[in-house]
């Protein structure tokens, strides 16, 4: 029996304990500061992937959900914003610029530089394009805006996002429609997080309103 199947079963062990087990966070629960400016985001594609991995909401687990039919790589790691709630009810994108690809399922200290804004089938789908932050990596200090980054690397956001539904065939249209600065978009990552901890904070509201009725009816 190998030392890392022992901790394997360790593990398992403790988390089969009641009185040690821990409650299961969802990645896309995962908390964010407080202060605001910087925020996690959570990586499902890596950069430089055509394999599109998930993220199991339930259970953390990482699917493969499909390859692309289009013969183009994803230009930087593909994500979402943990607690945050966009226009759509789901998760902001996130597009994050590193040195080198991020495994499916991390999580990474990032602020954003701007948006790329998108329509999706005729709804809005924006992406939040962000750097690791200084303690991640000093390298992207210098980044601070969209206009900072090579002219290269956004030439390569746009044409794969233009392109990268057009096989097969019947896939939604995409539409690119320009972009967000800086300030901007650390505006819609706040109000985004401000809007999942008031829907979160509502929830638990009327789930202790809703304990409360059924123990007076007792």
């Amino acid at each position: 029996m190998t030392k890392l199947f022992k901790a394997g079963l360790l593990a398992a062990s403790v988390l089969a304990t009641p009185a040690l087990a821990q409650e299961y966070v969802s990645p896309y629960a995962y908390p964010q500061p407080e202060e605001g400016g910087e925020f996690n985001a959570v990586i499902e594609i890596p950069a430089g992937s055509f394999t599109k991995y998930e993220i199991n909401a339930e259970t953390g687990h990482v699917f493969v959900d499909r390859y692309q039919v289009m013969p183009v790589v994803y230009p930087a790691n593909y994500g979402s914003i943990p607690s945050s709630l966009g226009g759509d009810g789901d998760p902001l994108d996130a597009i994050v610029y590193t040195r080198e690809p991020i495994v499916p399922g991390a999580l990474i200290r990032v602020r954003a530089i701007g948006t790329l804004n998108m329509i999706d089938g005729g709804e809005e789908d924006d992406k939040i394009i962000a750097v690791p932050v200084s303690d991640v990596d000093p390298q992207y200090d210098a980044i601070q805006e969209l206009s900072d980054m090579p002219a290269a690397e956004i030439d390569r956001l746009e044409a794969f996002f233009r392109v990268y539904k057009q096989l097969p065939e019947g896939r939604k249209v995409v539409e690119l429609t320009g972009y967000e600065d800086a300030a901007t978009s650390v505006a819609m990552v706040d109000e985004a997080i401000e809007a999942y901890r008031t829907q979160d904070s509502a929830a638990n509201d009327n789930a202790e309103a809703g304990a409360e009725g059924e123990s007076a009816a007792q």
